[in-house]
């Protein structure tokens, strides 16, 4: 039996399980458990007055108390915060590429090459994730993509490239996402999964033979058997959460028939979905890593420059949160175009920090999911390399030194438990010392992905200014 094994039902319905360590063969038994990479990025900047730790070394809850970390606390001992990594090309036009500094800061990061010099301005060169996965995946497939709310149709609007100038585009639709995820690839399997959803059935009901039988399977461990309740219950969890939330179109009457519906692309993106539907794909994610059917995935959340009004996050009629978008509160401006802050301090830093402590907690809802899957050498998280990365650090600056990184659960390859300065000299916003093209040279050896040649990745990217080798200071 696979590694990875399915349940198959009805019209050629696949449900992945998660790792079972009673299935796998004799041989792989006592084998580790596979190294993932995920990608969490956000865009324009945080509030860097209070986003960070107070104090470098051990992390713990005292030390994030307060900040922009907070929600993370639980997970103090899991976190590697590194600090002082600037971007490379780097911004301000000290390196020649092509778009301002908002197209530099989402097309360079997860590349480390240049902008083209075109009216989109796209990298010139493919992203992390797309040259990890292939290397990784058993099946040598591209990565999970995932974006949430409004997409720019440019370089803002996606931060992964299969190759120079072509961007590849993302899953918006939740429901799309979870059909893929699931292994609905023929147009039969996906049609069964829409006509399931519309009559308000589980894709489980559609396996009940199969699934019945390996629930009562001897050869299943304690272990085994809690770990495919756990996994289970999930699938039905993220099925209810669609067909419940009312989602453009994800609300399913019970009088459907046999209509195929689609979800409404315009409806996933407004502002008033993106939490709900943000929540969802964080669902997908977390199932698509923990039951192998990709070993990579990246979620965005916004395009550059932009973002949702965070309504929901605000206290009073006055607050700022529900008149202004994220990119406005990052430059404490009441327009896009604003080059000074024309709104109060007392206003606009808190209304940042508040999205920033948001986000987190939407992190941790992915580190939270990822931990409830058990597997050899802990749990899912523990072999997973999970990274938060935003675009900017200062937003109203348009900084691209010193920005925002967070590495949790690790795979074994990183000082966990650590808020590390990677620079010698007293300010953190240099352009010498840490360049990003080596995080991603050491979150991709991290993983254990190799170039076509099968050698290691020592320098990733073709920034100007980049510098090969990895970030030792951060390894374990």
């Amino acid at each position: 039996m696979q590694r990875r094994t399915f349940l198959r039902g009805l019209s050629g319905i696949v449900v992945s399980l998660p790792f079972l360590e009673a299935l796998a063969p004799r041989r792989t038994r006592a084998q580790e458990a596979p190294r993932r990479l995920a990608i969490f990025f956000c865009c324009n900047g945080v509030n860097t007055e209070k986003f960070w730790p107070k104090a470098y070394g051990a992390l713990t809850a005292d030390s994030l108390a307060g900040t922009g970390l907070e929600p993370l606390a639980s997970y103090a001992d899991k976190l590697c915060v590194p600090r002082g990594i600037h971007l490379v090309p780097r911004g301000f036009d000290r390196d020649p590429a092509g778009g301002d500094d908002h197209m530099k800061a989402v097309g360079h990061r997860l590349t480390a090459a240049p902008n083209q010099d075109s009216q989109e301005h796209y990298a010139s060169g493919p992203s992390l994730d797309q040259l990890v996965a292939p290397s990784i995946n058993p099946s040598g497939k591209g990565p999970l993509n995932l974006f949430v709310g409004s997409r720019a149709k440019d370089v803002l609007g996606s931060i992964s490239y299969t190759s120079a100038g072509r961007q590849a585009v993302p899953f918006q639709d939740p429901w799309k996402a979870f059909k893929d995820w699931s292994g609905a690839s023929t147009a039969a399997s996906s049609g069964m999964l829409d006509q399931t959803a519309m009559r308000r059935r589980s894709v489980l009901d559609l396996v009940k033979s199969d699934l019945s039988s390996l629930q009562s399977a001897s050869v299943l461990s304690a272990a085994d058997k809690q770990k495919l309740d756990m996994h289970l219950t999930a699938i039905r969890g993220l099925e209810t959460s669609m067909a419940s939330a009312g989602v453009s179109g994800c609300q399913l009457p019970g009088m459907r028939t046999q209509e195929i519906s689609k979800i409404v692309p315009s409806r996933v993106t407004l502002d008033s979905e993106y939490e709900k539907v943000g929540d969802m794909l964080l669902d997908v994610m977390a199932l698509a890593l923990a039951c192998d059917q990709n070993r990579v995935a990246t979620i965005q959340w916004g395009s550059g420059a932009g973002g949702p009004i965070f309504s929901w996050l605000g206290m009073n009629a006055d607050d700022v949160n529900r008149k202004y978008n994220h990119h406005k509160l990052s430059h404490g401006a009441t327009t896009d175009a604003a080059t000074t802050p024309n709104l109060p301090d007392t206003q606009w830093k808190p209304a940042l920090f508040s999205i920033d402590r948001w986000y987190m907690q939407r992190f941790k809802g992915l580190l939270d999911r990822l931990s409830t899957y058990a597997e050899p050498n802990g749990s899912v998280l523990d072999n997973t390399v999970v990274c938060y990365m935003n675009d900017l650090s200062d937003g109203s600056e348009h900084s691209w030194m010193d920005l925002p990184n967070v590495i949790a659960g690790g795979a074994g390859y990183f000082k966990l438990g650590q808020y590390i300065k990677l620079t010698r000299a007293a300010p953190n916003n240099n352009d010498s010392e840490a360049p990003s093209n080596m995080l991603l040279t050491t979150l991709a050896n991290a993983v254990g992905a190799t170039r076509k040649d099968g050698t290691p990745f020592t320098n990733f990217g073709s920034a100007p200014t980049g510098k090969p080798g990895e970030l030792t200071a951060i390894k374990a």
